[in-house]
């Protein structure tokens, strides 16, 4: 991957990083289990399979943090 790649640079820092993931959501939806893909185009094909299946729009959210027990937040500097 580029340098510039947040998540690239914060690995060449010795930082920890949160692992990228998305998963789908359905429009209208309770939400369900969901599964996270760790790959981006895992979970675009599973969206348009989705979408096709319900007929209703279909949002690929990707996880940016986690908040742990305590109250705390780890989230990547955003640039």
């Amino acid at each position: 991957m580029d340098f510039y790649d947040f998540y690239e640079r914060q690995k060449k820092q010795g930082k920890p990083r949160i692992e990228r993931w998305w998963e789908c959501y359905v429009e209208g939806t309770n939400g369900g289990k969901h599964y996270h893909h760790w790959f981006l185009e895992s979970a675009r094909v599973e969206a348009e399979r989705l979408a096709m299946l319900t007929g209703k729009e279909v949002y690929v959210f990707e996880g940016i943090g986690k908040c742990k027990a305590g109250i705390k937040w780890e989230v990547p500097m955003l640039m």
